[in-house]
């Protein structure tokens, strides 16, 4: 059960359906609610209503590092409002993960997000080649099913204590 709030936003474009089923898992693994906002919606307004209900898993549909026609971005206003963030990452074909996904990583530390997790979504899992990447991964979890999900579960919640 979670205490507070997460968002939940991809490293560039995932897929729709492979976001969503992740988030699901995540909501039903830690036994809150799962809502969605889309990047067109502000950030100001959703933010300021977020901690007022029971926490909740939140997807973040769309880009996230865009910036809207108003100057809004939603990763400035997560840093802004501090809300805990995970971030969704999917290994290319070959099992390597893309450019975008530490580039999405450096804009959320630069815009002090608080990241509370970097997972891998489906694809084989080599922790031995997470390693090599130098980025901060918290864990797997299948594109489909619970695979990994315990594990990664057990992770998040220790990061969301410290």
């Amino acid at each position: 059960m979670l205490d507070q709030s997460i968002v939940v936003i991809g490293a560039g474009p995932l897929p729709e359906l492979l976001m969503r089923r992740a988030c699901r898992t995540l909501a039903e693994a830690f036994g809150v609610t799962l809502s969605t906002v889309a990047v067109g919606q502000s950030p100001q307004s959703f933010l300021a209503d977020l901690h007022r209900d029971c926490p909740r898993l939140v997807r973040l549909a769309g880009d996230s590092g865009r910036v809207a026609f108003d100057g809004s971005c939603w990763i400035d206003a997560l840093g802004a409002w501090r809300v805990p963030t995970v971030l969704l990452a999917t290994p290319l074909a070959d099992g390597a993960i893309p450019g975008v996904v530490p580039a999405y990583l450096a804009l959320c530390h630069s815009r002090r997000v608080p990241l509370i997790g970097l997972i891998q979504i489906g694809g084989s899992w080599s922790l031995t080649e997470r390693r090599r990447d130098g980025l901060p991964w918290s864990g797997w979890m299948a594109a489909q099913g619970d695979e990994g999900l315990d594990a990664l579960v057990t992770v998040l919640q220790c990061q969301l204590r410290s």
